[in-house]
């Protein structure tokens, strides 16, 4: 009786750690998907803002170019002191 009663308890250990090892892979992968669906957002954000930017200074350049000097011209102020 006792034989039995530990052969049936080591094969519930048994599917249970397999069940936790599948559990267990499963939350991984929905992990995982979720942190790259989070990069990719960060990705588009990034690549918008690069793309209004480039647009912004391909249509204004002398005003980069002013926008650039002055701040140039701060720094150059600043470090003086």
């Amino acid at each position: 009786m006792t034989n039995d009663k530990i052969t049936t308890t080591r094969e519930t250990l048994i599917n249970d750690t397999d069940t936790l090892k599948r559990d267990a892979a499963q939350i991984v992968d929905d992990v995982k998907k979720h942190a790259y669906a989070h990069v990719d957002a960060a990705k588009d954000t990034v690549n918008n803002a690069f793309n209004q930017t480039r647009d912004y200074v391909k249509e204004r350049p002398l005003h980069v170019a002013a926008i650039a000097l002055f701040i140039g011209f701060l720094i150059g102020t600043f470090r003086r002191k």
